[in-house]
């Protein structure tokens, strides 16, 4: 085995670095100082040990199979694509929403959201107030507007709800048999009333509708507010809802 001993390499002209159109081998550990011109090209080094990278500078790119270590430290965005599991000790924050598989969200601790927020034991519920709609006929309550919605302006008809999540989504997609919704309808008063025209999904068929007192309202209070509050439960796949009506009134 022949063995060169030199403190340092050059080309013949000692002038630049010299060429090794062969490739080279290295068994050892390979320290680079620096790299001169325009950039550094790699392309095709393979690494048949393992070494340690340190003071890597500007913006390469980088692609690591696992990082392992005590901490790291990252001062960007770390963005992340089809990670199987996550396990944060602080916040983590999703810029345009999650979305829950199969499988569920199974959640411990208190759960913080937009609306619908339990604030240690008080809910604030989503709402809606509506002071320019005149109710008359069918009218769709969508759940996406919240779960209690007050009407204020004067109505010209006699009135029932279309109950549904939103213009695209049926409260059938979001119900299990044996879930229950529970709206509420607040509307100011006049000589107009609510029917037993009730829909679910732009449907009135399977629809077991019971008033409390056993008999639907005939008349409106005529002043202050007629409230309305439907009990709905679904008990089949079909679907199939039974639905608890009540009505009371507030001047």
């Amino acid at each position: 085995m022949s063995r060169i001993r030199a403190d340092r390499i050059v080309d013949r002209a000692a002038t630049g670095a010299p060429l090794f159109p062969n490739g080279v081998v290295v068994t050892g550990v390979a320290t680079a100082t620096s790299f001169s011109g325009s950039g550094a090209n790699l392309t095709g080094v393979t690494a048949t040990t393992a070494t340690n990278a340190q003071g890597l500078t500007g913006t390469p790119d980088i692609a690591v199979r696992n990082i392992t270590g005590v901490g790291a430290t990252f001062t960007g965005v770390l963005t992340y694509e089809d990670v199987t599991n996550i396990d944060s000790v602080g916040v983590v924050t999703a810029r345009t929403g999650i979305k829950v598989l199969a499988g569920g969200a199974n959640i411990v601790g208190v759960t913080t959201a937009a609306s619908g927020t339990d604030l240690q034991g008080y809910k604030v519920e989503e709402g809606n107030q509506d002071g320019s709609t005149s109710l008359n006929g069918e009218f769709d309550f969508l759940l996406d507007n919240g779960h209690v919605q007050r009407y204020s302006a004067a109505t010209g008809g006699n009135y029932f709800p279309d109950i549904k999540v939103s213009g695209s989504k049926s409260l059938d997609s979001i119900m299990g048999v044996g879930d229950v919704v529970s709206v509420m309808l607040l509307v100011a008063s006049s000589s107009h009333y609510c029917t037993t025209g009730i829909k679910i999904d732009n449907s009135t068929s399977n629809l077991d509708i019971d008033w409390i007192g056993g008999a639907a309202p005939s008349a409106a209070n005529g002043s202050g507010f007629d409230i309305y509050s439907f009990t709905i439960i679904k008990t089949a796949a079909t679907p199939a809802y039974h639905i608890i009506g009540n009505t009371s009134s507030a001047a």
